[in-house]
């Protein structure tokens, strides 16, 4: 238990470890934000082009 009760003071301790461990938490919340913005944009391409079909079949004059 000591061994990693050392290990994790020296990460801890140490500002390479801290600097890599913001990388990892920026390039996480970086993949968070692509995949909700794929998600939710293939959402909203599919509901324009129901708008889309929708207005085609509709007689708009000007």
């Amino acid at each position: 238990m000591s061994t990693l009760k050392n290990a994790v003071a020296k990460f801890h301790n140490n500002e390479e470890g801290l600097e890599a461990l913001q990388i990892v938490m920026i390039i996480a919340i970086a993949g968070m934000i692509m995949v909700a913005a794929s998600t939710v944009g293939s959402q909203a391409v599919e509901w324009m082009g129901e708008k889309w079909n929708a207005l085609k079949g509709q007689n708009i004059s000007l």
